[in-house]
């Protein structure tokens, strides 16, 4: 009697520690595969749809392919917007000095349409060689891997008003590892911002921002900005407008 309740203490001890280990294993495992469950297929099909063409303008362009997708992602709403679905524009380039069809104009509010393609990877082309204008030229200073400091810079740059459009960029490119697609690694977040990214002068940015009463000296700036827009083939952005469909109808 005594040898049997011997042996089935041991065998509770021995279940005990097989339940334990079986337990540690499963919570493990759920950790490892938590990150890709949360991830969504239409954003998986979308950087498996328009990698290979954001790889492509990193090698001619310099644009680093994560920022490029990330932004697309964000401007377009993953492909879904209506200006995305109807006039293949993911990234809400304006139709100034283009010769193309228009997309979403009124000429009765004189507003300015958007630039309507014929194929998204037009949308993208244009995209990469807007980036590549002086306004932008100190970003290039930055490895294409170092997509912290390119997020930040397009903001400091003038690419956009949202004080969050940096660690937009940047959760996506994390979340979907967007950072892998050209070798890179995914980067500290504790770790500071590359400085090299200086404060572009306000008179260098986009004058797509609220109205005030300009001095003299400012309206001969922006007379000086309209005329060096006009020599340029490619135009302002949108900005402060991203994450939301309706940012883009």
């Amino acid at each position: 009697m005594s040898l049997n309740f011997e042996r089935k203490i041991i065998d509770f001890f021995s279940i005990s520690k097989q339940l334990s280990h079986f337990c540690l294993f499963f919570a493990l495992f759920c950790a490892i595969s938590a990150p890709a469950q949360t991830k969504q297929q239409r954003y998986l099909d979308y950087i498996e749809r328009y990698k290979a063409v954001a790889l492509q303008h990193e090698r001619d362009y310099g644009v680093p392919a994560s920022i490029t997708l990330a932004q697309g992602i964000l401007e377009s709403s993953v492909g879904q917007s209506k200006m995305a679905q109807e006039a293949n524009n993911h990234f809400g380039i304006k139709a100034y000095h283009w010769s193309g069809e228009v997309y979403g104009a009124c000429d009765s509010l004189k507003q300015v349409g958007y630039r309507k393609y014929g194929a998204p990877e037009d949308s993208f082309l244009d995209h990469a060689k807007f980036l590549k204008g002086p306004r932008y030229s100190v970003l290039y200073q930055l490895d294409v891997t170092d997509y912290r400091s390119w997020a930040q810079g397009l903001r400091d740059c003038g690419y956009a008003e949202d004080v969050n459009y940096p660690s937009k960029l940047i959760a996506i490119i994390e979340k979907y590892e967007l950072y892998a697609i050209n070798g890179g690694h995914l980067q500290n977040g504790d770790r500071a911002i590359q400085q090299d990214v200086e404060e572009q002068p306000v008179s260098d940015r986009w004058h797509h921002r609220k109205r005030r009463t300009r001095t003299s000296t400012e309206q001969n700036q922006v007379q000086q900005e309209q005329v060096q827009e006009q020599q340029q083939p490619f135009t302002p952005m949108r900005q402060g407008r991203v994450g939301s469909s309706a940012d883009n109808e």
